[in-house]
């Protein structure tokens, strides 16, 4: 997957996946895999994180 970086990722409305307070330690990991456009974040999607 690819990497997470502060252009492909963003805190949007509503309130769906993880808190925008978790978005900075997002930043720099790998996706687990392929993601859609617009699909909100879960904690799933990135490899490594516990």
């Amino acid at each position: 997957g690819d990497v997470f970086t502060q252009d492909n990722v963003r805190s949007i409305r509503p309130g769906y996946g993880m808190a925008p307070k978790d978005l900075p330690a997002v930043i720099g990991k790998q996706a687990v895999s392929r993601l859609k456009k617009g699909t909100a974040m879960q904690k799933e999607f990135i490899k490594g994180w516990l």
